[in-house]
């Protein structure tokens, strides 16, 4: 890929522009500087890897103590490889403390301003690891919950730890730490994209759905059973979808019999035939003809 197309993924989010203004006004233009430089390495750790294993990418987003890499996959890469691309951002990490550590060793700039680049790089990485959506720590704590729980409730589930952890450690940081108005600006900023994840997460839901029906050789760990009434509508059924598990759905009929639908028809019955507000009896009357 050409170094043009790399550039043409990467977009600065306006608050960080904001956070650029207030430094030029308030004398700290290179503080600020260090952690974009920062932020960017750690962001390309995140894109390389997901280059490597020919992810598309749409943006990589820069804001301010970390950034947002937005592919087409929606959680349908195999879950070594997902963890792999959240983690590659915070191994980034160790060779900065090596590139800071030769610019200490051939006082290459003041030690006031190294220990400066040691304070940022670690809170960069610590924070980013923090259970926070959309944070490398809230991401791979949603990959994890999505392995244990249906889809639908680790969405849930990793937004609520998130929305708790951003009030205790935005709480306690003002509480303990001097007034900071980037400080606000950021627990502001996170909350509303918490916001947005949440109103967004039925589409979020679809999109996942529709990766998984097009895409005929996604990673399979386990076979997992659902049993279902007939009565059930067809969109409940996809709320106890697990990643990485195939479904055999069971409809269980008041005559006591019951049919068994493979996956693969119940997301072409909802996709192809647009039958989204079908019951699970009728699933099943169109798999046995």
């Amino acid at each position: 890929m050409s170094s043009l197309n790399i550039l043409r993924h990467f977009h600065v989010h306006p608050v960080l522009w904001v956070m650029v203004g207030i430094g030029i006004l308030t004398g700290s233009f290179l503080q600020l500087l260090s952690i974009f430089l920062i932020v960017l390495a750690h962001e390309l750790g995140h894109y390389g890897m997901a280059l490597f294993f020919r992810w598309r990418i749409r943006t990589v987003m820069l804001w301010p103590f970390g950034g947002v890499m937005e592919t087409d996959e929606h959680h349908t890469r195999p879950f070594k490889e997902e963890v792999a691309v959240i983690l590659a951002g915070p191994f980034q990490h160790i060779w900065i403390f090596g590139a800071i550590a030769i610019l200490d060793t051939f006082s290459i700039l003041s030690s006031g301003f190294i220990e400066l680049l040691y304070t940022y790089n670690i809170v960069i990485l610590l924070f980013n690891l923090l259970p926070i959506w959309p944070l490398d720590g809230g991401k791979l704590m949603f990959l994890l919950l999505s392995h244990q729980f249906p889809f639908v409730k680790a969405q849930v589930y990793s937004l609520y730890c998130s929305l708790v952890t951003i009030v205790l450690a935005f709480g306690l940081s003002l509480f303990f730490l001097p007034f900071s108005l980037s400080t606000v600006m950021l627990g502001c900023f996170l909350l509303w994209e918490n916001r947005l994840e949440w109103k967004q997460r039925q589409y979020a839901f679809l999109r996942y759905l529709l990766r998984r029906y097009e895409e005929k050789r996604l990673p399979v760990n386990a076979i997992h059973s659902i049993h279902v009434t007939e009565d059930l509508p067809i969109h409940q059924i996809f709320k106890q979808f697990k990643r990485g598990t195939h479904h055999q759905i069971f409809v269980n009929f008041k005559n006591n019999t019951r049919a068994i639908i493979d996956e693969g028809e119940c997301l072409y019955y909802y996709f192809t035939l647009k039958q989204s507000s079908a019951s699970a009896k009728e699933l099943a009357d169109w798999c046995a003809t």
